[in-house]
């Protein structure tokens, strides 16, 4: 395998998207706590690299061996067009999979042992969205997990792994009790901005159901867009952007955000051109990528405008 096909194979294309929802966690943990931790961010940032490139590479790997369609098996799945062996796929699957196990553990040494039930739900995820019998992407799931799991836990992970020790989030172990130790006055604020970026990942999932609803169908995986139709999908599409733009408001005023988070609105014509290119067309090579490019510059647009909170506060 080139080194093209492996990076093909594992969609390195979407790794800045599924970066910028953690690296706002980690800007969000230094205008709300003042806190940054060195060794724990990198360890998290090369097991969410590993377990992103694991996860486009499995869902490959899974894709191709679940197909229904003998025409997008043969001719449209990676491994068919770039004669990828199944074998040396799960082999790289399972060596992502071990970085990204190897350094959590790594994570949770440096910080506290709360975050491991958490990191576990998502690294379950991550394996059963398109393994096993009852696969998550075969159910109207995959937008909910993928806004979970990306979006939400990745933007809290990245503030969790520099904010630990403000003790908002512990557990402890006395003899063979386990107690953990949670302060919802902090959490509550965190889930809220979280919030926009689960609304983003979720749009991003569901346009990419809305694209594939056919193919999808073909192979045996009924997605959210096919129990509600794509009128009703496109119509969800848009209010959760409007959600996100309410979680914004809803920050500033109560203090959780900066008051230069408002100038998110800046974006706010890109993300509209983008929504109503997508509602004139669904393609999955031509459309799509707006969705992307929607949470790149919306969460981007996060990122930036909580920095300038800590530079200008």
């Amino acid at each position: 395998m080139t080194f093209k096909t492996f990076l093909n194979f594992t969609r390195i294309q979407t790794l800045p998207a599924a970066l910028l929802s953690p690296i706002a966690g980690v800007i969000f943990a230094l205008y709300t706590f003042g806190s940054f931790h060195f060794l724990p961010t990198l360890l998290f940032f090369i097991g969410l690299i590993a377990i992103n490139l694991f996860v486009s590479a499995w869902n490959n790997l899974m894709d191709y061996k679940k197909a229904l369609d003998p025409d997008y098996k043969t001719h449209e799945n990676i491994l068919s067009t770039r004669n990828i062996a199944p074998s040396l796929a799960l082999k790289i699957c399972l060596a992502l999979l071990a970085i990204d196990l190897i350094v959590g553990i790594g994570v949770v040494l440096t910080t506290n042992i709360a975050i491991l039930p958490i990191g576990a739900l998502c690294f379950i995820i991550a394996i059963f969205y398109t393994f096993g019998p009852f696969a998550f992407s075969r159910f109207p799931l995959g937008e909910v997990l993928a806004g979970f799991a990306e979006g939400l836990c990745g933007f809290f992970f990245g503030i969790y792994v520099n904010a630990f020790d403000a003790n908002f989030f512990t557990a402890s172990f006395h003899q063979w009790l386990l107690t953990f130790n949670i302060d919802f006055a902090t959490l509550i604020p965190i889930g809220l901005v979280g919030m926009m970026c689960f609304c983003m990942n979720f749009n991003v999932m569901l346009a990419d159901n809305i694209c594939d609803l056919a193919q999808d169908e073909k192979n045996g995986r009924l997605t959210l867009p096919h129990f509600i139709g794509v009128h009703h999908a496109l119509r969800l599409f848009v209010s959760m952007y409007g959600l996100a733009c309410f979680v914004v408001l809803v920050g500033v005023i109560t203090g959780v955000l900066p008051k230069t988070t408002l100038l998110m609105s800046l974006v706010s014509p890109l993300i509209i051109r983008n929504v109503n290119k997508f509602l004139k067309k669904q393609d999955k090579r031509e459309t799509f990528i707006l969705s992307v490019q929607n949470l790149m510059i919306y969460n981007g647009a996060l990122a930036i405008t909580i920095a300038l909170g800590l530079i200008w506060g």
